[in-house]
């Protein structure tokens, strides 16, 4: 890649901001692609192959990962299907939370990103061939990982995204080394390439929105600048257990945090706050519950919300 052109960084006023995300996010959903991209979390680097082609005016996109097992994700708007070869396993996701998922890195609105971050614009870069603008949102609010990113001057696709530590470095990166922006994609090629596949086992890890949860408690200057987007439930018939699998999500327009209430013999993940790439994790046990977080906030911000958290 070749050095970014010197330029110093130019803060962005707020309208300016909007209209920039506004075109990111719709170049994510409108565009048809193929490409190649790389996903490193701290020192693991994994590659990945992405397909993408609008039907009926709706994305449906295909990645297959290149390395270690045998994986491929197929995405539409109402639907994630995980179908994993080694297990011959399909995980099915119909809950339709949206997930931030490369390049689709934004799910929030631009009101929301620009209520919470202020973006600065850098130099140009080439990267995967295309001439990109680079930019970076820095967190009003203490806490939280500052993003770097670069978009297509032309498209509007974000073609390298990075979340950054406090001292400026990558815990985790993403980035195209190819891109094909041209490209037609055919119905068959975001189809899954596993032979049998339809004969594999299916599990159903979709959950159903809740109208009216219960409230959850917790100290709200511990996740100051993040809304409640949606809280969700397995069906009363999925489970004989007397504590419904449920989970909370919090947004701020770019980071995201779930709070899973489940029953005790779930087990936790952890119990302590780790760390893996941006994403952060801890459980507590709280009664007959266990109570685990999960969130793109540095450990140390997601484990102080985590132990505010009541739960009856």
């Amino acid at each position: 890649m070749a050095a970014a052109q010197s330029s110093g960084p130019k803060p962005v006023d707020a309208v300016s901001a909007r209209a920039v995300i506004d075109r990111i996010q719709s170049a994510g959903k409108t565009m048809a692609f193929t490409g190649t991209f790389v996903h490193q979390q701290d020192s693991v680097l994994h590659t990945s192959k992405i397909i993408q082609r609008i039907e009926s005016r709706q994305p449906v996109t295909k990645v297959q990962s290149l390395e270690g097992h045998q994986r491929e994700i197929i995405k539409t708007p109402g639907e994630t299907r995980v179908y994993m070869a080694e297990r011959q396993l399909v995980k099915v996701d119909q809950t339709g939370q949206p997930r931030a998922a490369f390049p689709e890195m934004f799910v929030g609105s631009a009101a929301s990103i620009v209520r919470n971050y202020d973006m600065v614009k850098g130099g140009s870069m080439r990267i995967a061939d295309v001439d990109a603008q680079e930019y970076q949102l820095k967190p009003k609010i203490d806490s939280r990982w500052p993003v770097r990113f670069w978009v297509d001057k032309r498209s509007g696709m974000i073609v390298k995204c990075q979340k950054l530590d406090a001292d400026g470095r990558a815990v985790e990166q993403a980035a195209f080394t190819e891109l094909n922006l041209n490209a037609r994609p055919s119905a068959s090629s975001v189809a899954v390439s596993f032979a049998g596949a339809r004969q594999w086992e299916t599990h159903d890890a979709s959950l159903s929105p809740v109208a009216a949860p219960p409230a959850l408690k917790y100290k709200a200057e511990t996740l100051k600048g993040f809304e409640l987007v949606g809280v969700y439930q397995k069906p009363q018939n999925a489970t004989n257990d007397t504590i419904q699998t449920r989970r909370y999500v919090f947004s701020d327009g770019i980071a995201s945090v779930s709070v899973f209430i489940q029953p005790k013999a779930s087990g936790p993940l952890t119990d302590r706050a780790r760390r893996k790439g941006a994403l952060s994790m801890v459980s507590r046990e709280i009664q007959n519950a266990w109570v685990t977080v999960i969130g793109d906030l540095p450990p140390d911000a997601l484990n102080q919300f985590a132990q505010t958290i009541e739960w009856k």
